[in-house]
């Protein structure tokens, strides 16, 4: 009987990453945090892609192998008997193009970024690999994605994989229900280094007193369920202050949304205090240029920009379910709050009447932060977790 070693190298090892999107959102930052720390390990990843898009030129600049092979998701806003059908026989047909693709790179994992496809599975039982599933999303709750196969197939599907790992105990619980299995696992997104965590915290305190008013920042992608027409409504209830939007709309977003949102701003005549920022690469300046970060999503995973903001010293107000209720310590790192605007504007009026108190509640959350949300800390429970499978 082979005894699996849970210290055994990872050097050389070649894993093949699924991603079920190319914009550098979330889920794609989050991996490319990862395969950074993979790369220094000696590990060597390659990532498929559905299709074109930023995540390519990213990875090329990192010299990671990649590759466009198109294969569809298992989910579906507006699901139909033949429309899953249809998906399932496509994606039956262009499993063997990802096969071929994995097999000519020639890797020993087959790793799939995000729930919403079983391409990376199905891959991976084709050429009797073992299989990771990195769970990132509600899918039901936060984008109103149905699975193809129902829940109990799917759940079957994230139950037999050689390992899972989820990015909080509340997306595990919506997954796997009560009872977990030994081979799932709960790991935090990292989203900067150590020593990144260090420059952010020198930064901050560098603004620290400048002269103007109170800020608010949220961001996100403009989607009804980001909550920014909360947002907006909140900071109308709070004179005195100021509220940044960052985020894209368009194909980055829902540009009808978007438009809602300026035309309520002019109609609670705050537009002299809400700034839209668009998008922008790193959030990092957005969150200097406040003092409070706002989560206003009632289903975040996890919630990457408060993990973010937390980084950069500064509190959160958060939405308290999911998994921003399992990041925010109300009372010493930020504060949670249920019901819509007016609740939301009473957290905020309290830390802008208490600009030292947001100040203190960010330190705490850099100290917790740092801990739990570094690169470091983050590869090396993933390589754990690796390490586990590749070994049995």
């Amino acid at each position: 009987m082979l005894v699996p070693d849970d210290n055994a190298p990872l050097a050389g090892l070649r894993v093949a990453f699924l991603t079920h999107y190319t914009e550098l959102y979330g889920a794609n930052l989050s991996m490319l945090n990862l395969l950074d720390g993979l790369v220094r390990a000696g590990v060597r990843p390659h990532v498929v892609c559905p299709e074109g898009g930023d995540l390519l030129g990213v990875l090329a600049e990192r010299a990671v192998p990649a590759a466009v092979v198109p294969f569809e998701w298992w989910v579906s806003p507006a699901r139909t008997v033949l429309g899953a059908a249809t998906r399932i026989v496509r994606n039956l047909r262009r499993v063997r193009a990802i096969a071929r693709q994995v097999r000519t790179w020639g890797c020993g994992l087959v790793y799939s970024n995000s729930s919403v496809f079983a391409a990376g599975a199905l891959a991976a039982a084709e050429l009797e690999l073992p299989h990771l599933w990195h769970l990132r999303e509600f899918g039901r709750r936060d984008y109103d994605l149905k699975p193809d196969l129902g829940v109990r197939l799917s759940r079957l599907g994230f139950r037999t994989a050689d390992a899972t790992i989820f990015v909080s105990h509340a997306l595990r619980r919506a997954f796997l229900g009560r009872v977990t299995p030994a081979n799932s696992h709960v790991i935090y997104n990292g989203v900067a280094r150590e020593e990144q965590f260090d420059e952010r915290r020198r930064a901050a305190e560098a603004v620290r007193g400048r002269s103007q008013p109170f800020t608010f920042v949220l961001v996100g992608r403009f989607r009804e369920s980001k909550g920014q027409d909360v947002a907006i409504r909140a900071v109308a209830r709070v004179p005195g202050t100021r509220l940044l939007l960052v985020g894209g709309s368009g194909q980055t977003g829902d540009q009808a949304y978007y438009e809602q949102c300026r035309t309520l701003v002019a109609e609670l005549g705050v537009a002299d205090r809400v700034e839209f920022w668009g998008y922008i690469p790193d959030p990092e300046r957005a969150f200097l240029a406040a003092d409070v970060a706002l989560m206003c999503s009632r289903s975040e995973a996890m919630g990457r920009v408060t993990a973010e903001a937390m980084s950069a010293c500064r509190p959160v107000i958060g939405y308290d379910a999911g998994g921003t209720s399992e990041l925010i310590d109300a009372g010493r790192t930020g504060a949670l709050y249920r019901g819509g605007a007016d609740e939301l504007a009473e957290c905020m009026a309290r830390y802008a009447a208490a600009p030292e108190l947001a100040w203190q509640h960010g330190e705490a959350g850099w100290n917790v932060a740092r801990r739990r949300h570094s690169t470091e800390s983050y590869v090396a429970q993933v390589m754990d977790v690796i390490r586990g499978v590749v070994a049995r």
